[in-house]
């Protein structure tokens, strides 16, 4: 399954161009998104690689993933494994804001892939 989806069809140079004129984020947040987004596309994001990779702290992180949500390049998904065997988030990143019916399709098709295990 992609956890990071490019749009290239329209507005695009390496990335598309609607996050880095977005407003609404800040300057750390267009670069932490640009990092996301340079990975293979089925790379699973942890924060704590970012905060690495970037020498910032996980706090830090998780502040721009919250800005992220917010503005809709960021889908959240928590997994739960049953009861005392925890849980995990699943996340989808995007260059440009995801609409509700994307996001409501993403959640499907990651709620049938972890029921047939494909």
């Amino acid at each position: 399954m992609q956890y990071i989806i490019r749009n290239t069809q329209e507005n695009y140079t390496a990335l598309n161009n609607a996050f880095t004129q977005d407003s609404r984020l800040e300057p750390a947040t267009i670069g932490i998104l640009t990092v996301i987004l340079t990975n293979k596309p089925d790379w699973v994001v942890y924060p704590e690689e970012i905060a690495r990779r970037l020498n910032i702290s996980r706090r830090t992180v998780d502040r721009h993933f919250k800005i992220l949500e917010q503005c809709g390049y960021l889908l959240s998904v928590r997994i739960s494994h049953g009861r005392g065997n925890g849980t995990e988030f699943k996340r989808f990143f995007s260059d440009s804001p995801m609409t509700e019916n994307y996001k409501t399709y993403l959640k499907s098709k990651l709620t049938d892939e972890l029921s047939t295990g494909i």
